[in-house]
């Protein structure tokens, strides 16, 4: 009975034949269109492969949590979906190897919309001629972005709304609340002061918020503090208003 499952095992891995290569450009885009306005965009499919690769494409729901995850939704099942205004052309097409292919997609915004919309399209290949003796086929997606903001219609508009310091992760966690009806981008940076003397600093990369939702921006504290009281400013920037600051002060035993 081992010797089977050993011999099933490496028939399962010498089978795995296919893993389609490719890239599409751009990986997101971002349009500000009136309500009823119809726009047409293109996105570029470049097959690095020399297989012809069989390729689908269609619209999913997402949304990111406070640590930026992503989650997907059946298409059109949020309220901010957008996954239903688009007409995709070519949807389903064969591309040879080593060229690439332009997909134009009309996007139809309603007339009753206002704030902001999302969506991804999601590229899904197959092999354009399995070979019949494959047991296992990988396919691979890649998906883009695709935001539609309503001109005239957004509100943008943040707060901070908790600021702590993980002693056991080291790290600084500020919690960016989006208010607005828009998505922004949320960067920033950290300092740490001693007894008026600033003891660290520290800038974070940019995080996606979208409208309605908390997201956490971590700075992580890459030097040892010593014991003693702190006080931890921080300050984000979301391209609102203006700049949003907050601070803490904290012991270290």
């Amino acid at each position: 009975m081992k010797r089977f499952f050993v011999f099933a095992a490496l028939t399962i891995i010498s089978s795995v034949l296919f893993a389609s290569k490719f890239t599409i450009t751009p990986p997101k885009q971002e349009l500000v269109l009136k309500p009823g306005e119809n726009k047409t965009i293109s996105i570029t499919v470049d097959n690095m492969d020399d297989s012809i690769l069989h390729l689908k494409i269609y619209p999913t729901d997402w949304l990111v949590n406070s640590d930026n995850e992503i989650s997907h939704f059946p298409a059109s099942s949020l309220k901010n979906s957008c996954s239903g205004w688009f007409y995709i052309n070519p949807q389903e097409f064969n591309i040879n190897g080593k060229t690439s292919q332009e997909v134009r997609i009309s996007v139809q915004t309603p007339t009753e919309v206002f704030g902001d919309y999302w969506s991804m399209l999601y590229f899904e290949s197959t092999p354009y001629m399995p070979d019949e003796n494959s047991m296992i086929l990988l396919n691979t997606r890649i998906g883009s972005a695709i935001y539609v903001t309503i001109a005239g219609t957004t509100t943008k508009n943040g707060d901070i709304i908790g600021l702590d310091f993980d002693k056991k992760e080291n790290k600084v966690k500020a919690v960016f609340e989006n208010t607005g009806n828009v998505h922004v981008r949320v960067k920033g940076f950290l300092q740490i002061f001693k007894e008026d003397k600033m003891v660290y600093e520290k800038t974070v990369d940019e995080k996606l918020s979208l409208p309605e939702s908390k997201t956490n921006i971590y700075f992580p504290v890459e030097t040892e503090l010593q014991k003693g009281e702190y006080l931890i400013k921080v300050n984000l920037d979301y391209s609102g208003s203006e700049n949003l600051e907050g601070e803490k002060r904290i012991t270290i035993n």
